[in-house]
């Protein structure tokens, strides 16, 4: 069988369909099991009815909104790195996969931003269990001035889209580099992710969810840059020279 066959097979296999079904196995074990509504309530103060890391001001300033900003501007330099590709000679010949890293990174937040225009599932701190106004709900198809805006994680999502660099690492040979972004990818995800679970933003399953958006929409979108699949080249990682093949 031809490269051109099976190209990106495997790594579509792992990173397009397993892993991002496994997240959402998860963020449905853990909305079904009742562990959602455990984790968030570790964090909740039943005597003042509120979530008091919602209310520290460091945390909303860095872990929050800081964080936010800094993936953002990862993202800007995605985008300045593919508009000087032209008149870069080291840029030159990824230039293509640039601008694939450019939409793999932003589709996947887009995407969860969009869902959540689109549903009613609530933040925990809206909700009656956790002082909140609102009953428990899961509608979907809604108007937006029905929508929850909570679900997928938003937060999260702008965490994992890291994830991104990992995968256009992996296309030009980078794969020790590729396997530490995607480990950094994981844990800044997981960071953000806790960040807005603590402060009653989100529940787990919300993450989750997020993360195998972010991941899957990686995958499919550069899946055309890979040589082979990412599993495989990970397995050869100690025959595969670090620098642009």
């Amino acid at each position: 069988m031809s490269d051109h066959s099976w190209r990106g097979s495997s790594f579509l296999r792992t990173h397009g369909l397993l892993i991002p079904l496994i997240l959402i196995l998860g963020a449905n074990l853990l909305r079904f099991s009742g562990w959602d509504d455990r984790l968030s309530a570790m964090f909740f103060d039943p005597v003042a009815m509120t979530f008091p890391a919602r209310e520290w001001p460091a945390l909303e300033a860095w872990g929050h909104h800081g964080a936010k900003v800094a993936v953002v501007l990862v993202w800007v330099g995605l985008v300045l790195a593919a508009l000087c590709a032209p008149k870069l000679p080291r840029l030159a010949a990824h230039r293509k996969l640039l601008w694939l890293t450019v939409l793999a990174m932003g589709l996947g937040p887009v995407l969860v931003t969009l869902l959540k225009d689109i549903n009613t599932h609530d933040c925990p701190w809206n909700l009656k269990m956790f002082g909140g106004p609102d009953d428990y709900s899961s509608e979907w198809f809604v108007p937006r001035s029905r929508a929850g805006r909570c679900f997928p994680g938003g937060h999260a999502a702008g965490g994992f889209s890291l994830i991104a660099l990992a995968f256009a690492a992996a296309a030009v040979g980078w794969v020790t580099r590729a396997r530490g972004l995607l480990v950094l990818a994981v844990l800044v995800g997981s960071a953000f992710s806790v960040v807005r679970l603590v402060q009653g933003a989100h529940f787990a399953s919300h993450n989750l969810w997020a993360a195998a958006i972010d991941w899957a929409v990686a995958a499919w979108v550069l899946a055309p840059m890979m040589p082979r699949g990412l599993g495989a080249t990970f397995r050869r990682a100690a025959h595969t020279p670090e620098s642009p093949s």
